[in-house]
């Protein structure tokens, strides 16, 4: 005898169930994996998973997307050696100031903007401050 669709039994239906609910997981594995990363391309991924995933390729391609986007919240920003001394607003030039020296070489930086200032120069290229006094003729 064969089994028509409509004798499914209570059993049958909580697997079919079951098997629907980790198919649907499996899918959309690369939106979660972006959502659990909290990537700046969330709804991008979730799009492209959810109208090409059914594809290997945008499966794959989401999947990788979500792996290597960059975390929100990660800002990337120069910070200076030495705070401008704005104290004493008088014309002489201020010492030069020297990063902790490392074996290859010692690192000079402006002491009025932070910016690195090679060791002979005689005012910073990046706020035109006096370095040193120029020499004597």
């Amino acid at each position: 005898m064969l089994m028509g669709y409509s004798s499914f039994g209570p059993v049958m239906v909580a697997v079919m169930i079951f098997a629907f609910a980790l198919a649907i997981v499996v899918y959309f594995i690369p939106s979660i994996v972006a959502y659990a990363r909290r990537t700046q391309n969330f709804l991008a991924i979730f799009l492209l998973n959810l109208f090409l995933g059914w594809s290997l390729l945008g499966w794959v391609g989401s999947l990788i997307w979500a792996l290597l986007d960059e975390k929100k919240g990660y800002a990337y920003m120069q910070v200076p050696v030495a705070a401008p001394n704005n104290s004493s607003l008088s014309p002489q030039p201020r010492a030069i100031m020297t990063a902790p020296p490392t074996p290859s070489s010692t690192a000079v930086f402006c002491p009025h903007c932070g910016h690195a200032v090679g060791p002979e120069d005689l005012f910073c290229a990046h706020c035109g401050h006096a370095l040193r006094q120029p020499p004597e003729k």
